[in-house]
């Protein structure tokens, strides 16, 4: 069977221009299937508007015979169906838009049509683009890709000529292009409208061109300016109409004597033009009207004004009254009988206000004690208030809190009290707080007094013991807890003065000593150094401190002895060193050569190791080992191969069971199916239909069970339809359609309808027994089965798409369960810094999810802790050699050194110490 192997078919494939392959697994549609027919389906979109309809032309280029001609449904679906081993192009067209054209090759080499003729339906969504009819439509009768079978897949695949966003690219090319053209064309249109100053079409000419170029400055600003050369020639009509109109206005009020008003009005038309001789001549004439008006008016106005005296003095005496300001009034009123001694009102109310002063006098005494009382209130309020505050900046918060409360008895919604009582919970609190800690401090201070006072005692005791360094302790720690105490300071001035003393005493008398015995310890130091010296094979160093005890005693014979000694020392060392030399250079071949071998060995242990070759690299690896032993890696190594070998053996042992289960289960299979071919050679189709259907519950990816009993299927209908067709004849011929032969009949129909009603409720119990069971292969198989007998029942096919979704599921799960059980080993055997199995598990990992970045990422891990590992080894070999070379260098044996600081250097060619260390051996 010509299928993927995973559901990646399920993806949609980006293929072509606007086409999209769809691909699907053929566990859902094998059954279905013509042989040697290609089914070919999808869908047609449009790029914009609402899809009504489309055509497909189906071009057989062999021949160049147009075969099919299929008319899209409204839902934009199409499906037909195509012979193999044919060329093809498929034109779908619509009015209003670009066609597409498409490569379809049906050809498929012989020998995979007569391995397996079945193959999914070929599936893709084909998207037509709007025409625009300015644009050059030649590029749309081009293909735009191929479909065709590839050997690779062993399934239809795709290659793309162009696609959609290329189509779409190239139409926006030829709408810029377009637009760029209608764009210049406005420009000269509005320019020459502008100059035929009809400035508003001309901006109207520009707008158009701004929206085919909204980004473009250029047509904004001359926009702008042809809006501000419209509002300045607009402004200026407005003017020479407003001046018209103040002139008009102007004489209007000249004609009603209204002068000043007239004067303003011509002078606001001057302002808007300051030249105009009319308007300055209205100026100069009404300016004389004024000037006759206004004398007329002094003499009136001297009357009026002392009438208005008059008036101003009662209207504010009436009013002082109404403001009970009698005082006033009265002044006001008596100056307005001044003004018109006889007025009757000025006298009426002076009369007023003198009863109205008694009835106010009355109320201001009332009025006064009210506010006596108050004033008495709002001391008591006030004394209340201050006190508080006194006893709360004292800290005295049980009295601030009753002064308090009293204030608030006498102003319940005075803020100020309240506010006060919640500073002094909150200083309560904070109190209590600071207490606590007072009373914490005050502890941790008499523990520090004890302590001090135990240390001062005892360093006071220590001193009159005059054990002195006892004593400085205990005074310095008396002087940690109290730093600026003076008495420790003063006794250890003491201890220091009595140390002094008691060291000076002591040197006296050592001096003493020593002047007696000089010589005698310088003679016998010369010799013990020259003892020393000759005992570690330093002789010159010795010599020297033999000859220096000579020097201190010229007759003592036996440093002259050790000088003698020394010479023949120095003959037999340089004769010993010679043989040394000879030895070490031996020595340092035979180490290079195992050198040599060892590294050779690990090398050839490494590349058998990567070659999975386990027997052969252990061997070489232990080949290392025998020649150092204490070498880490070989033996790192070893530890390795034994657990690839241990998982190896696991992994054979697991695929020897299966390789053993699956032996079984195709025995199982073909069995069956050599049972099931020989009963339908012998005709016993039902047993047949049961063998083959064992054997697909065996074998559920094998086609050849399923195509069998559906070929049996079709036999057992058509047996049916030919008895049935017979009887049918047989009792024509006997009845020659009587009334009975109509009965018989119609009894055959219902009989023929009840087998068929039965065969389908049998499949539909068994398939659905499977579904429960999530035998979802076996559960398919018989909904086909029972399609096939009521193709137009929906259940059966409903009842499959839910199979296929639920194999799907196990497929998935499967691989997901597959996926993290390498993922767990893999991440157990790094963290045990099993390298090589991680390493392993997690290709593993990737080899079921190609595009899961965990495992990635997790290589890189392993290979860091690997480098990380070696480097380790490395850098404890390297430290070996170095500490090696170090112990003979100090022994001065040379070859030795120069030999491990070389195989040191090898291992960090980068390190300066063994080259400093070589460089040194050199000069020896």
């Amino acid at each position: 069977m010509n299928t993927f192997s995973t559901s990646l078919h399920n993806i949609l494939i980006p293929l072509l221009l606007g086409v999209i392959l769809l691909s699907f697994p053929d566990s859902a549609h094998a059954q279905k299937k013509k042989p040697k027919i290609l089914e070919v389906g999808g869908k047609v979109r449009l790029d914009e508007g609402r899809f009504d309809g489309a055509t497909i032309e189906v071009l057989n280029t062999d021949n160049n015979k147009v075969e099919k001609k299929i008319d899209v449904t409204a839902a934009g679906k199409f499906d037909f169906e195509l012979p193999y081993q044919h060329n093809y192009q498929l034109f779908f067209r619509k009015s209003g838009f670009y066609p597409k054209m498409l490569i379809l090759t049906t050809v498929i080499p012989d020998k995979v049509l007569e391995r397996d003729p079945y193959f999914p339906p070929v599936q893709f969504v084909v998207t037509l683009f709007k025409v625009v009819p300015e644009i050059d439509p030649s590029f749309s009768k081009k293909p735009v890709g191929k479909i065709f079978y590839s050997a690779k897949v062993d399934n239809f695949d795709s290659e793309s000529y162009f696609n959609d966003m290329q189509i779409r690219q190239k139409i926006d090319d030829e709408k810029t292009k377009l637009a760029d053209k209608s764009y210049q064309k406005k420009l000269d249109e509005a320019k020459s409208l502008e100059e035929a100053g009809k400035l508003a079409e001309a901006i109207a000419v520009y707008q158009q061109a701004a929206d085919l170029k909204p980004k473009d400055n250029f047509v904004k600003d001359k926009i702008k300016l042809l809006g501000e050369q419209i509002k300045l020639k607009e402004e200026q009509a407005k003017q020479d109409e407003e001046f018209k109109q103040l002139i008009a206005d102007g004489d209007a009020k000249v004609a009603n004597k209204a002068y000043q008003e007239a004067l303003n009005t011509y002078n606001k038309a001057l302002k808007i033009k300051p030249d105009s001789q009319n308007a300055k001549a209205k100026v100069d004439k009404v300016n004389g009207l004024i000037a006759a008006q206004e004398e007329a008016a002094k003499q009136k106005a001297l009357a009026e004004a002392l009438q208005k005296q008059f008036n101003e003095a009662v209207a504010k005496g009436d009013k002082l009254f109404e403001q009970q300001s009698y005082a006033d009034a009265t002044d006001a009123f008596n100056q307005a009988l001044k003004l018109q001694p006889n007025a009757q009102h000025p006298k009426e109310m002076l009369s007023k206000i003198q009863e109205a002063i008694a009835e106010q006098n009355k109320a201001q005494e009332e009025a006064a004690k009210q506010k006596a009382l108050a004033e008495a209130r709002q001391k008591q309020f006030e004394q209340a208030v201050a006190k508080g505050d006194s006893l709360f900046a004292v800290k005295s918060y049980p009295e601030a809190t009753t002064a308090f409360n009293q204030a608030l008895q006498l102003q319940s919604d005075a803020k100020h009290p309240q506010a006060m009582l919640n500073k002094i919970k909150a200083a309560v609190a904070a109190q209590k707080q600071a207490a606590e800690e007072a009373a914490r401090q005050k502890a941790l201070a008499e523990a520090r007094q004890r302590q001090y006072d135990a240390a001062v005692s005892k360093g006071d005791s220590l001193f009159v013991l005059q054990s002195y360094a006892d004593a400085t302790t205990s005074f310095n720690q008396a002087l940690q807890l109290q730093p600026d105490a003076k008495h420790p300071q003063e006794m250890l001035g003491k201890i220091q003065n009595a140390l002094a003393a008691q060291k000076k005493a002591a040197d006296e008398a050592s001096r003493q000593k020593a002047l007696a015995a000089a010589k005698q310890q310088q003679y016998n130091s010369a010799v013990a150094r020259g003892d020393s010296l000759f005992t570690i094979k330093s002789y010159q160093e010795a010599t020297l401190a033999f000859q220096q005890a000579l020097q201190i005693q010229p007759n003592a014979q036996y440093p002259q002895e050790q000088i003698d000694k020394i010479k023949a020392a120095l003959a037999e060392q340089q004769r010993q060193k010679k043989l040394a030399l000879a030895e070490a250079t031996q020595k340092q071949a035979e180490a290079e050569a195992e050198q040599r071998r060892f590294s050779s060995a690990i090398a050839k242990g490494d590349s058998l190791f990567g070659l999975k070759q386990y027997d052969s690299s252990v061997a070489a690896f232990n080949e290392a080992l025998q020649l150092q032993p204490d070498a880490t890696y070989p033996a790192t190594m070893l530890e390795k191969i034994k657990q690839a070998l241990a998982e190896q053996k696991q992994l054979q042992q697991q695929r020897a069971m299966a390789e053993k289960e699956q032996a079984e289960k195709e025995k199982q299979y073909t069995d069956l199916i050599a049972k099931a071919d020989q009963q339908a050679k012998n005709n016993q189709l039902m047993a047949a239909r049961q063998s083959y259907t064992d054997a697909s519950k065996i074998s559920p990816e094998e086609t050849y069970p399923i195509r069998r009993v559906n070929e049996i299927n079709a036999l057992l209908a058509e047996q049916a339809r030919k008895e049935k067709a017979a009887k049918e004849k047989e009792l024509a011929e006997q009845s020659q359609k009587s009334s009975t032969y109509q009965e018989q009949k119609d009894t055959l129909n219902f009989h023929y309808t009840g087998v068929v009603e039965d065969l389908y409720l049998k499949n539909i119990k068994k398939a659905d027994a499977a579904y429960a069971e999530s035998k979802w292969t076996v559960a398919r198989f018989f909904y086909y089965e029972a399609q096939k007998y009521k193709p137009s029942e929906k259940y059966p096919q409903k009842q499959v798409d839910l199979c296929d979704k639920a194999i799907e599921a196990e497929l998935l799960a499967k691989r997901e369960k597959q996926y993290q059980g390498f993922i767990s080993k893999a991440d157990a055997s790094l963290k045990t810094g099993e390298f090589t199995l991680a390493k392993f598990y997690y290709q593993q990992a990737l080899k079921i999810k190609g595009g899961e970045d965990y495992p990635k990422k997790q290589l890189v891990e392993v290979e860091k802790a690997v480098q990380q590992k070696h480097a380790s080894e490395e850098e404890t070999q390297f430290r070996s050699f170095v500490k090696k070379a170090d112990e003979a260098f100090d022994q001065k044996d040379i070859s030795v050194a120069r030999f491990y600081y070389r195989r040191a250097l090898a291992l960090k060619p980068g390190e300066s110490y063994p080259k400093t260390q070589l460089d040194k051996l050199k000069s020896l």
